[in-house]
């Protein structure tokens, strides 16, 4: 796996997602695969993610939302 964290957009449905706009390519989700969630110290008010590996007609990804934006934070190889 590779670490990107980039932005990236995506659609979702029903709040999980469903389409992958990376690279100027749309990559649909075929299925996912995990989903996880990492607190960070809450007293600190450090960021909350969630995260979803999914599988893509482009590949594994692994995207988290950040506020209103979506992040890849890895492609599998």
């Amino acid at each position: 796996m590779k670490r990107r964290f980039e932005p990236v957009d995506v659609e979702v449905t029903k709040g999980w997602p469903v389409l992958v706009n990376w690279n100027g390519e749309k990559h649909r989700v075929r299925y996912m695969i995990d989903v996880w969630v990492v607190q960070g110290k809450w007293w600190a008010e450090e960021e909350r993610r969630v995260y979803f590996r999914v599988n893509t007609t482009g590949g594994t990804l692994d995207v988290f939302k950040s506020g209103d934006d979506w992040v890849l934070s890895k492609v599998q190889d």
